[in-house]
Order: C-alpha cells, then structure tokens, then sequence
C-alpha cells in the first residue's frame, strides 16, 4: 500500500531557512520517479516556513514537470495532520482509483525556543509516501477524529495576524528569542489530560473494529509513552514505543515510526493514532 521515506533530523546548515521545505524536497526526491502521476499531493506541517506560499505550493513549484496536473491540498492541523492526510489520502486514492502523494514535515524543535523546557522533547522530521490504489484487502478500513474543547490549548504557535500585540509587550526580549513568545508551546498539564482520553478513544474505535495487530501512537515524549505503553499492556495489541529514538516531529511522527516498522507489518491491520494541537485525537485502521 505504501511505499515510504523517513527522515529524522536536519544537520545545522539546515536550520537556517526553508527548514521544512527543505525536508520536504529531500522525501519527494526520493519517491518521485520520472513518469510517476499523482491525482493529488497532500502537504502536511504543524510549523510552516512562512504562511504563504504553503507548502504544498512551493513543492508544486519545484517538481512543476511532475506536479503539472496534480491537486494540492495543505493541511496545517498540528501533530494530527500527518494522519488526517494518510486518511484523506487513502480515500482519495480509492475514490479516483489513483495514486496520491503525502509528506509530512515539521521542523518541530526548531520552532521552539532553546529556553524552553520541551526543547529536547521535539525534533525535525519528515515522512512522505504514494498511497497506490489496489483493488484488494490493502485498504483504510475506518477510521474517527474527535475534539476536546477543554484541552483546546494544549499546543500553540504564536505566529499570525495576532502576533503584533505579543511582539508589542515584548519588543526588548523578543529580538533575541523570538521562539520564547512566538514559536512553539507545549502544555504539559494539558498534554496529559488529553493523553487520558487516548484508552476511552481507542476503546470506543475498537467497538467497531475490534483490535488492531499494531497500535502506533503519537511519540509525544518518552515518559507519556511509556506510560501509555503501560495502560495498553492490558489489551491483545502490539504497542509501539520508540519515542526515545523519534522524539516529537510533530505531524511527521507517526509517519516517521511506521517507515522504521513497514517490513514488520505485511498483512497486519495497523491503527495510527495523533493527538494534539485544538485538543484533537485522530486515528485510522489500515490494513497492509
């Protein structure tokens, strides 16, 4: 079903412009052959370069000849977008009975400030695969997308049309770390409220699908993880922890994590679950 790429980290030089384009020129590179046709590329960043053009456009730009006839979609939708664009690929695909193009890129710990407590936590990633149509088992078999309103402010960016009355109240500290009041913000409380909603989601997903063969959940850090490796020790499922080699790359992780496991999962029914940023869980059950 899928052919994939995965990148975990951006070397210095790197981090200086176009981060997450950058990244995503590496995926594409990789998976675009020449005479490759896509009905569509799906752009997936929690952490854009800049707001417009997006990201999708600037790759339409730079692969132009292999883009020419190709539908872009951006999807800017926090650490769930990566997920949100496999599902919204994978039915696009059997809808058009054609090949679509995903990539996920977040440069994650760039967009936070090196004086922050979560710096480590994050890092710089990208995923890209075609989802190929196949008239066979290899399909999206469900899939579900839930709100927490009081959790709404688990993960913010500053930066927008709103950001002048921050740069106004701190027009001193600001010119030497910018992130601290602009970039990327985790709130940890938050974080693990929303985190408790992981088991009644998978729960009430499961009712209708029975439990997967693997479970893949987002790498949000090492101790959340570990600890819901633990709560579903209980249920017949293979969990999947690797946050200590993935850290967060926001919506590239759970892409990132499948690439390390893809020979592992032939024939596996695999659910992939993000959480995050609007307080938002979404998750899809494949099977491969």
């Amino acid at each position: 079903m899928y052919s994939s790429y995965g990148i975990l980290a951006l070397n210095e030089n790197e981090l200086q412009k176009n981060s997450v384009l950058h990244l995503a020129n590496r995926a594409v590179n990789a998976l675009v052959k020449e005479g490759c046709q896509f009905s569509h590329l799906l752009a997936a960043t929690s952490c854009p370069d800049a707001i417009a053009p997006s990201l999708g456009q600037c790759l339409n730009h730079e692969f132009s000849e292999t883009f020419f006839k190709t539908h872009t979609i951006d999807i800017v939708q926090g650490c769930s977008g990566g997920v949100s664009a496999l599902i919204l690929a994978s039915q696009l695909s059997e809808y058009n009975k054609s090949n679509v193009l995903v990539v996920a890129a977040d440069a994650a710990q760039k967009a936070t400030s090196k004086t922050s407590d979560v710096y480590q936590v994050f890092n710089n990633g990208v995923y890209a695969c075609c989802v190929n149509y196949f008239d066979g088992a290899e399909r999206l078999i469900h899939y579900e997308s839930r709100q927490f309103k009081s959790l709404y402010d688990v993960v913010t960016i500053g930066l927008g049309h709103d950001a002048d009355a921050i740069i106004a109240g701190n027009a001193g500290e600001i010119i030497t770390d910018s992130r601290k009041f602009l970039g990327l913000k985790l709130n940890n409380g938050l974080a693990i409220k929303l985190m408790k909603q992981a088991e009644c989601f998978y729960l009430d997903f499961i009712s209708i699908t029975g439990h997967p063969d693997v479970l893949i959940l987002h790498q949000v850090n090492e101790l959340i993880v570990d600890h819901l490796e633990q709560v579903f020790s209980k249920y017949p499922v293979r969990f999947i922890n690797v946050a200590k080699q993935t850290r967060n790359c926001g919506c590239a992780t759970t892409g990132i994590v499948l690439d390390m496991i893809k020979d592992e999962v032939k024939n596996n029914r695999v659910m992939i679950c993000s959480f995050g940023t609007g307080g938002i869980i979404v998750a899809g059950l494949w099977q491969f």
